[in-house]
């Protein structure tokens, strides 16, 4: 600054005028520049940190999409198995076998799924700031159809409907004609009268109502993890791509 003054001074003094606005002009021409670099800078800082929120949201969702996939897994092997113990209790009705206690660990699958328990932490934070900050259209409109649709169906319909059953139907049948007790650590379900049982023409029909339940179940899980894995890979690409920006 004090080398600006100097020349401009100079310059006045000399009556050189013509040269003074040149170099006035020159002046504000720098001043302008450093004015334009200042803000572009800051816009870079502040589109960097946009960037960083960015990433940050994307880590956390697939962090909890993630652990969402694990539980939607370990419902589909469990309700696997319950539906497969429906299915060999209903075939000895069927072919009359004698009753063993064997049995007793079959029965309690009529009571017995997987609720879903997805993680939502991030996905709120998402309805906030993701929807704005979040770049691609794709992982946007994904994330916001398997967290409203596709798992709210399982929530909302599937599940709500076994409770529905096992609180209307099951659970009175059971009170009545079963008896929990248990066997080796396992609970049991032993028929009170398993003659009288075998021929209760409603009790087939929970446990066919329940397999068949069931079965819809696993074809909801199913479709959900297949789709949550084409999620995931969005998010992952897109992830890696911020990296290497940064």
């Amino acid at each position: 600054m004090k080398f600006f003054k100097k020349t401009r001074r100079l310059l006045l003094n000399d009556s050189k005028i013509k040269k003074y606005l040149t170099y006035a002009v020159g002046e504000i021409i720098l001043v302008v520049v450093g004015i334009l670099i200042a803000l572009q800078i800051d816009g870079w800082k502040e589109q960097q940190e946009v960037n960083q929120h960015e990433y940050n949201i994307l880590q956390n969702l697939y962090r909890d999409l993630s652990a969402t996939k694990d539980e939607l897994e370990r419902d589909v092997k469990a309700n696997k198995i319950s539906k497969s113990n429906l299915e060999i209790a209903l075939n000895h009705l069927n072919k009359n076998t004698e009753y063993t206690s064997a049995m007793d660990t079959l029965f309690p699958a009529i009571a017995n799924w997987e609720s879903p328990l997805p993680t939502f932490a991030t996905y709120e934070i998402f309805k906030i700031e993701g929807i704005r900050i979040i770049k691609s259209k794709k992982i946007k409109e994904g994330i916001i159809k398997f967290h409203e649709s596709t798992l709210g169906f399982i929530i909302n319909d599937y599940d709500k409907a076994e409770w529905a059953l096992f609180e209307n139907i099951t659970m009175p049948f059971i009170a009545e004609n079963l008896s929990y007790f248990l066997q080796d650590e396992t609970v049991s379900l032993k028929p009170n009268n398993y003659t009288e049982l075998s021929k209760n023409p409603k009790f087939r029909n929970i446990l066919t109502l329940t397999m068949a339940m069931r079965g819809k179940g696993l074809a909801f899980y199913e479709t959900s993890i297949n789709e949550l894995n084409e999620l995931l890979l969005l998010i992952e690409n897109e992830i890696e791509e911020n990296s290497h920006h940064e």
